[in-house]
Order: C-alpha cells, then sequence, then structure tokens
C-alpha cells in the first residue's frame, strides 16, 4: 500500500494548482485522464489533496466511500471545509459534541501524514486512512473500507472474552501470553489482568512444557495428546490444547483453546481400576490376579499361589442378611491383607474365595507358614454390628515352577488342594499333590459318564418296599434311584449323586425320578403310596411346587398317594421361602417326611416348625435294635413323639424278625429293609394280592 502511494504521488506531483495554467496544454490534459482512468480501476479510495489541503483529484471509489459528502468535492476546495459541513451534518459520529476537538486532531494527523487510523461514518461504515506526502508538499491519501474486518475483530473479541472454553492468546514465539478470556482465568487460578505478564511456561508442568511451546508456537498440536499443565494453587491439570494461527494488534499470534480433561481422565481412571478391582474390598479381582500370575510366570518367577475359602460364611450371609455377610467379607479381606504383608498380592476371586500371589525366593515354606497363619487368624471372632461371628478359612497351594508353569495350572491346582482341604474336614491346609490332578481327572470322567446317563435313559428307579408292620402288607413303596453304567453295572445313589448337585444336573435328575415315580405309581392299587426322595439343593429351589404339581398332573395320581423324603439338610438355613414352599406342597394334600430322623442336632426342633407328615428312624438306630438299650430309648421315644405330634413313625433298616417284633411292640407303624425286600424295578414288583410282607 505504500509503494502505491508513493508511485501515486509521484505520478500526480505535477497537477497542483501552480501547474494548471499548463492544464491547457494537451498533453497534459492526456496524462490527467490517463491518471484518473488508473485510479479509478483501484479497489481503494484515492484522494489527491495539494500543500494547501485542496482536492485535486480522487477516484470514483473515494465518492462512493464518502458518498454522503461526495457533492462538497470539488478542486480547489479545501478537506477542512469538507470535514466542517460533514460534522454539521452528523456524517461523523465520533465527532458529536466535540466538533472542534475532532475536525483539530484530524487536520494534525493531514499535516502529519505517516500513520494509518480509522474513521467511522454515520452509516455505520468504518475507514481505514492512510495518508503520505508527495513531493511537492501535497498528500496522497488512501481510503479502505474495513467495516466488515472490524465486525469481525468484534465478533471475535465477544467470542473470545464470553466464550466458557478457556482461550489464550499467545506471541508468535510461544514465550508469553497476550491475552486471556475469563474462562481461562478461572480455570488456571489466575485474575485475568495476570495474563500479560504470565510466562506461558508457567502454565505447564516441566515435562511438557518444550514439547507444548514448539507446538503451539507452530501451531501442530496433536490432538490426542494430553498435556500436563498447572494451576496457580499448584493443582495438576490435565488438557487436550488446540491451536490457531492469528493477528493480534497487527502482529502474528497462536489463539490457543484448553478442553479440560482432568476429571474425565480421573474418571478413566476409576473406571479402569474399577475393571481391576473389587468394589467392595477394593481387592484386586480374578482377571487382575491373572494378569499379574501371567506376568511374574512369564518372568520365571518362584511363587505360590494361595486359594481360599471362608467356611461358614454362607449361613451368615444367610442368617443376618448381605449387609452385615458384606461388613464381613471387607474385615476378613483386611484381615488377609494384613497377614498378607506387602510382598503377597491379595484377591477377591468371588463371593467369599480369595487367593494370594505369594513370592518365594527359594523358600516353599513361607507359603505352608503363611496358610497356617491364615487359618488361625481367620478362625478368631469378627465383631460385628453387635455380632460376634465365627466362621474360619481353609486353603490350598500350588507352586510354581515346581507344580506348574501355566498359570491356569496352577490355580486349578491350588483350587484341588483347596477341595481336598475341604473335604478332609475345612479350616485347614493342604498343598497340591500329583493325586489330587488324578482324583480330579476321574472325577471329570465321571462328570462326563453321569451327563451322557441322564441323556441316555440310564439312570433308573428302582423300589423298596414299606410295610405295615400291624399287618404286613405293602404300605407303599420308596422310589430310590440307580445309575445303570455300561461298565460298572448298578451304580449307587451315593456315588454319583452329590457330584450331580455340584455340577447343577440334580434338578434335572429330580424331576426325571419324580416323573417316573408318579408314572409308575398310576399303575398300583389306588391306596398305594410311593415316597420320592428331594435332595436339599433340588428342595431349596423355588421350582421344586412346579415340578411337583406336573409330575401329579401328568401322571393323574392324587396328591394324598405321593410322599416326599427330605433331610435335616435342608432346613439347617432356617430360610422363610422353605417354610413356606413346604406348606404349599402340604396344602396340595402331598406328605412329607423327615428322613435319616435322629442324625442331626437339632431335629427335634424342626419337627415343631415344619408340617412334616412323617418321622423315619435312621437305620443306624434300628440295626440290632432288640440288643442294645441306648438305641431303644431312642427309637421308644421318636414312636411317643410321632404319636404325640399325629405322625406316622417309619423305622428304616430293618433286617432281623426280633426287630419287627419290638417296632410292633412299641407301637411303630410302618417299616422297611432287606428283611421285606431289596429295590427292585417297577417291573418286577408283586402284584397286590402277592404283597405280603416276609415276616407277615
Amino acid at each position: 500500500m505504500r509503494k502505491l502511494l508513493r508511485e501515486l504521488g509521484s505520478a500526480v506531483s505535477g497537477l497542483a494548482p501552480n501547474a494548471r495554467v499548463a492544464a491547457a496544454n494537451q498533453r497534459a490534459e492526456l496524462a490527467q485522464s490517463r491518471l484518473r482512468s488508473a485510479i479509478d480501476a483501484l479497489p481503494e479510495g484515492i484522494v489527491f489533496l495539494d500543500s494547501e489541503g485542496r482536492y485535486i483529484l480522487w477516484n470514483r471509489q473515494y465518492a462512493e466511500i464518502y458518498h454522503k459528502s461526495a457533492d462538497l468535492f470539488e478542486p480547489g476546495i479545501k478537506l477542512e471545509d469538507t470535514l466542517r459541513v460533514g460534522i454539521g451534518r452528523g456524517d461523523y459520529p465520533d465527532a458529536i459534541g466535540r466538533e472542534e476537538e475532532w475536525l483539530k486532531a484530524r487536520m494534525a494527523l493531514l499535516k502529519n501524514p505517516g500513520t494509518r487510523h480509522e474513521q467511522w461514518i454515520s452509516d455505520g461504515r468504518c475507514i481505514m486512512i492512510e495518508e503520505r506526502r508527495t513531493p511537492d508538499g501535497g498528500t496522497i491519501g488512501l481510503r479502505v473500507d474495513i467495516t466488515e474486518m472490524k465486525h469481525r475483530e468484534e465478533s471475535f473479541r465477544l467470542l473470545f472474552e464470553s466464550n466458557p472454553v478457556p482461550l489464550l492468546v499467545c506471541d508468535a514465539d510461544a514465550n508469553a501470553v497476550l491475552a486471556a478470556n475469563e474462562a481461562a482465568a478461572a480455570y488456571y487460578g489466575y485474575a485475568p489482568a495476570d495474563f500479560a505478564a504470565l510466562p506461558l511456561e508457567q502454565l505447564f508442568e516441566a515435562g511438557d512444557w518444550h514439547d507444548a511451546r514448539r507446538a503451539i508456537g507452530h501451531a501442530a498440536i496433536p490432538q490426542e495428546r494430553i498435556w500436563a499443565q498447572a494451576r496457580s494453587d499448584g493443582a495438576r491439570l490435565e488438557s487436550i490444547l488446540f491451536t490457531r494461527e492469528i493477528v493480534h494488534d497487527g502482529q502474528p499470534a497462536s489463539l490457543v483453546g484448553i478442553f479440560d480433561v482432568t476429571e474425565r481422565r480421573r474418571a478413566e481412571a476409576r473406571i479402569a481400576h474399577m475393571a481391576r478391582h473389587d468394589d467392595l474390598t477394593d481387592l484386586p479381582n480374578r482377571a487382575h490376579f491373572r494378569d499379574v500370575l501371567h506376568q511374574g510366570l512369564s518372568d520365571g518367577q518362584d511363587v505360590a499361589v494361595l486359594m481360599i475359602d471362608l467356611d461358614h460364611f454362607k449361613a451368615i450371609n444367610d442368617t443376618l442378611g448381605h449387609t452385615v455377610g458384606d461388613r464381613l467379607l471387607a474385615e476378613a479381606a483386611a484381615r488377609m491383607r494384613d497377614t498378607a504383608g506387602d510382598d503377597a498380592m491379595v484377591a477377591r476371586i468371588g463371593g467369599d474365595e480369595f487367593a494370594m500371589l505369594l513370592p518365594l525366593n527359594g523358600d516353599q515354606d513361607a507359603a505352608t507358614r503363611l496358610a497356617g497363619q491364615l487359618v488361625l487368624l481367620m478362625a478368631e471372632p469378627f465383631f460385628i454390628e453387635a455380632h460376634v461371628l465365627t466362621i474360619g478359612a481353609t486353603v490350598g497351594i500350588a507352586f510354581a515352577p515346581a507344580d506348574a508353569s501355566e498359570p491356569e495350572d496352577l490355580i486349578k491346582y491350588a483350587d484341588l488342594a483347596l477341595y481336598a482341604a475341604k473335604q478332609d474336614g475345612r479350616s485347614g491346609w493342604r498343598r497340591f499333590t500329583t493325586d489330587l490332578d488324578e482324583a480330579a481327572q476321574q472325577r471329570r470322567r465321571l462328570e462326563l459318564d453321569l451327563r451322557r446317563a441322564v441323556h441316555n435313559g440310564e439312570l433308573v428307579v428302582h423300589y423298596q418296599t414299606l410295610v405295615d408292620l400291624r399287618t404286613g402288607c405293602v404300605d407303599g413303596y420308596e422310589a430310590l434311584l440307580r445309575w445303570n453304567h455300561p461298565d460298572r453295572g448298578l451304580v449307587m445313589p451315593a456315588y454319583f449323586i452329590p457330584l450331580a448337585e455340584e455340577v447343577g444336573l440334580i434338578d434335572l435328575i429330580g424331576q426325571q425320578v419324580l416323573q417316573t415315580a408318579c408314572r409308575d405309581a398310576a399303575a398300583w392299587p389306588p391306596e398305594t403310596r410311593v415316597a420320592v426322595n428331594i435332595s436339599p439343593t433340588q428342595f431349596r429351589d423355588p421350582r421344586i411346587l412346579h415340578a411337583v404339581t406336573q409330575a401329579l398332573a401328568s401322571s393323574g395320581i392324587e396328591p394324598s398317594r405321593l410322599e416326599l423324603e427330605i433331610t435335616e439338610a435342608v432346613l439347617i438355613e432356617k430360610n422363610p421361602t422353605i417354610l413356606s414352599t413346604m406348606q404349599a406342597i402340604r396344602d396340595l394334600g402331598v406328605g412329607i417326611a423327615m428322613d435319616d430322623f435322629g442324625t442331626g442336632y437339632s431335629s427335634l426342633s424342626y419337627l415343631l416348625s415344619y408340617p412334616f407328615s412323617k418321622i423315619k428312624i435312621d437305620r443306624s438306630f434300628v440295626d440290632g435294635l432288640d440288643r442294645r438299650p441306648e438305641a431303644q430309648a431312642v427309637v421308644r421315644a421318636v414312636i411317643g413323639l410321632g404319636e404325640s405330634l399325629g405322625m406316622m413313625v417309619t423305622a428304616e433298616g430293618i433286617e432281623q424278625p426280633e426287630v419287627v417284633e419290638y417296632l410292633r411292640g412299641e407301637g411303630c407303624l410302618q417299616g422297611q429293609g432287606y428283611l421285606f425286600a431289596r429295590a427292585v424295578p417297577a417291573s418286577e414288583l408283586p402284584r397286590a394280592d402277592e404283597q405280603q410282607a416276609a415276616a407277615a
């Protein structure tokens, strides 16, 4: 622009008033005409003034810019006079109320050209003015309509100052903060005025400052990077930055926007922690434990894995509620953590199961000592909400690399040792041995065989006679499950029922037995009843009521002909749901017998609390009853109790005629045992007219 002013000034210097006499010269007129054509083609407004400030020449754009005053433009008219008229008409809003002062300041600028200034016009436009001296003492002026630019600047200012996103304007070298909006001041904890003297370095932590300075200076900040920044109070901030090159006060600068991700990163850290830790105990969870174990084994570390199961926790959780149970788990976890020390990793695997990873440093005895300490410490009472709670712990141990070098194998072997310790009676510990693995393999093969047996119909129902001891007649049959194994022959339920309960097959098996027993009973005389054993696991399932009603409906037998036998193990939890289930079954008309009576520690209280219709005296009291006074006392008491409560009493395991005579004498009404018959398939049961007991 300045070059243009110099060139135009040289071209017009000969057009001052003292040269007008020569204007008649044809050549001069031609030059003036060409000059006018040239300046009219320019997009900027151009004006030429003589040394007295009189108009010489102006282009079309100049007249359009000052269209309100264009009627005043005449060669020889002073600029000052046109300005004065314009002031009087209100063309210059900045002059209102200070007309002479404004005019004086404007003329001072004309007399000392060389700078730029802005001039607002009443129609809302802003004109940028730049004026230069010509060689003959005149003035050439440039006028540019910068209204749109000013609007953009104002918009930027408003956007910058009121933006909720923290924004900074930095110098081109990214050393200093030139401006900051209110959001940035609040974000960094400084007063807005403090930023004027604030080094940009002060806003970044040392490790990020040099990278940030280079990135901002080159407007090349990687958007995915998280920058560590600092508040005035020293608090750590984490931000994503973006930058743009701008012009600030006529100089190159950078606009830096700050997106705070501090809370997001904290939330992400919390989520990551939650994904790797148990929310109740804050211990590492199963996934975290496996990962750390895998890394340790990959590094060749000598370690032990301890699998820990809390004893009797479920009973406490069910009787006192989950709030107490959760408190107990948290305190048990804290006790384990304190016992293990800083070197060991303690994890909650799930429920009441925990695990420890212990570096050994060549000392395997460290793991067995720790296991012994855990057993002793976990047996000490816990004091929770006015309750004194006693549980215990059972521990299984496996060593790497002695037992295994793979994480899954090591955990599996520690689990096998834990299972063996439970079988030994709980509240103790065992270390893994190879025979435990062989036993587990056998158990796995048995499980696969059992699953196949369920689906292939290898499980069959046999029936043992129930005899009326007064008449010797058949009173009914007890359904007893057998496994017709293709290789092992007939397998008794004690061998496979516990496994069926563990692997979740017992419900399916129980339903099959119930359906079969009711269907077979439909072919018997209408007064003959059938008794079916229900496992504790099956009875705790709320679907048992549906299974009973379905079996009765599909077979068509009267509910009074069906009797369910349960053991004390069903009732030990004192669950109100079990009581309501029993009552619903009794309301159907189905009988419920307490099986193996006398072997538990509180069977008598159960008889008073639950709606039983029969008591079955366990075979341990019946065998050799006629020769055992202590057993006679128990049997006599049970028979009397049954009479008092209106319950049938059945003696199991009768094998001697003398026992039958004794039971009759005491008033026992029903019995069963090998003396009368062994369990046989339904097809081998005698006809009704042949059903007489051997002892009749």
